[in-house]
């Protein structure tokens, strides 16, 4: 409040515009509900208690379980405590996201509560048919984690929804069950590698529907032996396999048609709206062609870096494209100050002291974060743009202030200034705010436009003067402990490395310098010039002779 009266009073006087930047909200509430444990432990205990009540309610009759509720708490917490140790020790990063931990458990009650609704549809439609195990959306838990999460996360929907959900099962069936939901679950993982496109979602069920008929003829479920050439036997095989196809096809339907809610809820951009987003046209990257065409220009090249590098290390390609055409947006605020947006016109930064020019150039983080926000970016876009030059040192106007420091204290010594006249030069005071990389992604395209910004000033490049480049800015970045909390091995960053000399190769290869015209085709010129004079002189003499000499005379006159 007492911040807002401020304001006020600073714009009454003509010091403020009273615009306000806008910034993510950080706030306490917000941090404990995202990776509070005691969030993170009232999130497991929910899911403990719905799960030992769904198994209860729902154990069919001669079920392990069934009429036995204590046994049913024990053995589900011993599965949920399972659950949590596994998930700590492989995947600590998720472990530590309330929402991730949400996603994951919510999905494995969706797929146990679906377990139960095909299996009541099936006792209701054809008891004695022989589909209740054929007809299970087996899929749903393993394609959803997949798609948003990732495939190692799709694994615990796949195994502890398999074990859950035996519980329920009569005894003799309860293996099938899990042979069932095993195979065809990591069927389905391996299958949602790189979907970028829905239909990929369709082809993801139908194979694992084959999968499921497949199990059927080899556990028995699906009777081809015993299958005589009678219509109504070969109706009803034809029918077991066709639904369980269609059920695995509707499933994987009915997930990319509500995945886009899921994104928006969790907050979490699959590869398939991040293919989406890199259509050119959206309004922001328009109007940087019009306001910024250097800055556009330099974002499309480190697109292409950064996704080339971003595939040798099995890091999110497409994301790395994408966020790199809008990692440098908030230069549409200042465009004529950043180098690539100057040409050979006159430099604003001539007239400015290098601190002044340093608080230009550090602004332009927090006004693309201000824009991005305006425009309703994604988080991980809103991350990249203020994460992609990290806490560096911007050394070009930092040396340019030391050598005025330099000057100023040699005209001290001369008795040309005062002492009261030398800057104080901090080089804190020339360090971009951060955060520095916090994930891959993010480390990927800050190195990417720091390499490619500095190949532009390279003079006729070589391989060998490539090389040396992009690896002085690696070793640059890693002494001065920018890329710490990116996650990066060695052996990553000695593949992303790599992947930018090739990428810049090709990109900066050199021509072929081709001879200037007057100096390969003068002496061919003047020969030709000559044969069209002497071919011009010899039709006139020919043309004189074939006309009268009294016709000449009178058109003389």
């Amino acid at each position: 409040m007492f911040a807002f009266l401020s304001q006020r009073r600073l714009k009454s006087r003509g010091f403020s515009s009273g615009q306000k930047r806008r910034k993510p909200k950080e706030d306490p509430l917000h941090a404990l509900l995202q990776s509070g444990w005691q969030v993170t432990g009232l999130l497991f205990l929910c899911f403990a208690a719905i799960t030992s009540f769904w198994v209860h309610l729902t154990s069919q009759e001669g079920a392990l379980f069934a009429g036995r509720a204590l046994q049913t708490g024990v053995v589900v917490s011993v599965i949920t405590v399972t659950l949590i140790v596994h998930w700590h020790v492989t995947l600590p990063k998720t472990f530590r996201q309330n929402s991730r931990v949400a996603l994951i458990l919510s999905t494995i009650i969706v797929q146990l509560l679906l377990f139960h609704l095909s299996e009541k549809l099936v006792s209701s439609v054809a008891p004695e048919s022989g589909f209740r195990l054929l007809v299970e959306p087996y899929i749903f838990a393993p394609i959803v984690l997949s798609l948003l999460l990732g495939r190692r996360h799709g694994t615990f929907g796949v195994v502890y929804a398999g074990l859950f959900g035996a519980m329920v099962q009569p005894t003799e069936q309860a293996y099938l069950f899990i042979i069932y939901t095993m195979i065809t679950g990591f069927v389905t993982l391996f299958l949602t590698r790189n979907v970028r496109k829905r239909s990929r979602l369709v082809t993801t069920g139908l194979y694992a529907g084959l999968t499921c008929v497949l199990l059927g003829v080899c556990l028995g479920q699906i009777d081809l032996m015993g299958a005589t050439s009678d219509q109504g036997d070969l109706m009803f095989l034809a029918q077991q396999m066709g639904v369980t196809v269609l059920v695995s096809i509707g499933v994987a339907i009915v997930v990319g048609g509500i995945l886009p809610i899921l994104e928006g809820v969790f907050r979490i951009t699959t590869d398939i709206s991040w293919l989406e987003l890199a259509d050119l046209n959206h309004p922001v990257l328009k109007k940087m062609t019009m306001e910024a065409p250097g800055t556009y220009h330099h974002s499309l090249m480190v697109a292409t870096l950064a996704e080339a590098a971003a595939e040798k290390i099995g890091a999110r390609a497409i994301m790395c494209r994408v966020c790199s055409y809008f990692h440098d947006i908030g230069k549409m605020k200042k465009p004529a100050y950043f180098v690539e947006n100057i040409g050979d016109g006159h430099n604003p930064h001539d007239d400015l002291t290098p601190t002044m020019s340093a608080l230009v150039i550090i602004a332009h983080v927090k006004d693309g974060v201000d824009l991005a926000l305006k425009h309703r970016l994604k988080p991980e876009m809103v991350n990249v743009i203020q994460e992609h030059h990290g806490s560096s040192l911007i050394r070009f106007f930092y040396h340019r202030a030391r050598k005025h420091r330099d000057e100023i204290i040699e005209q001290v010594k001369e008795g040309k200034a005062h002492e009261e006249d030398i800057p104080e030069v901090k080089e804190e005071s020339f360090r971009y705010a951060g955060p520095r990389p916090r994930s891959k992604e993010s480390a990927i395209i800050s190195l990417a436009d720091s390499i490619e910004s500095a190949a532009r000033s390279l003079q006729k490049p070589t391989p060998k003067k490539i090389e040396e480049l992009v690896e002085g800015i690696v070793h640059d970045r890693i002494n001065d402990g920018q890329l710490d909390k990116a996650d990066l091995t060695l052996e990553e960053l000695s593949k992303i490395q790599a992947s930018f000399i090739s990428s810049l190769r090709s990109m900066l290869h050199a021509r072929i310098e081709y001879p200037k015209l007057d100096e390969t085709n003068g002496k061919s010129s003047d020969a030709k010039r000559k044969k069209r004079a002497k071919e011009k002189g010899a039709s006139e003499a020919k043309a004189k002779e074939t006309v009268p000499q009294g016709a000449t005379t009178e058109a003389k006159h």
